[in-house]
């Protein structure tokens, strides 16, 4: 049972990061999205900050991450000032991890990052620390490290904002 147990978290700390995930946008699989595109399917689009994360890995329940930011500018919607993440551990996870560092010290605590959010559905299927939580639009998308988000992207980022 250990042993199992020992597998199954070196399978969940080692997976592919999300960019290599199955992905499905719109009912299409794997979907290169635009800014605009997710800007327009998103409730809240914001640049956060990863104030601290709390990891659930389980071999008999779905492995999950709650992070907890703090918005730094909002691109649309008013969302709060701070925000609750949920993640599943799992190829349509979103992480805002450094892949090359074990977690929990792999998180990326103080990182920033350009996100494209709605709030989670209230389903029944998902652990109670979901509730109240938001997901990104879509994990494979354009959501990502504020870092790597270049410069035309900021620019239309900006120009989406102020509606033109």
């Amino acid at each position: 049972m250990k042993l199992a147990a020992i597998a199954t978290a070196m399978v969940v700390l080692f997976a592919p990061p999300a960019a290599r995930a199955l992905c499905i946008y719109n009912g299409q699989d794997n979907v290169k999205t635009t800014v605009a595109q997710e800007f327009k399917d998103s409730r809240w689009v914001v640049r956060a900050k990863v104030l601290s994360a709390r990891d659930h890995f389980s071999d008999t329940e779905d492995s999950w991450t709650l992070y907890h930011l703090e918005v730094r500018h909002a691109y649309k919607g008013r969302p709060p000032k701070r925000l609750r993440f949920f993640t599943t551990r799992d190829s349509g996870g979103f992480y805002m991890d450094r892949a090359w560092v074990r977690l929990p010290a792999g998180h990326d605590i103080g990182g920033e990052y350009l996100l494209f959010l709605n709030p989670w559905p209230q389903r029944h299927d998902l652990p109670v620390q979901a509730k109240g939580a938001v997901f990104v639009n879509y994990s494979c998308g354009v959501s990502g490290a504020w870092a790597q988000t270049s410069l035309s992207d900021r620019r239309l980022l900006s120009a989406l904002e102020q509606g033109r």
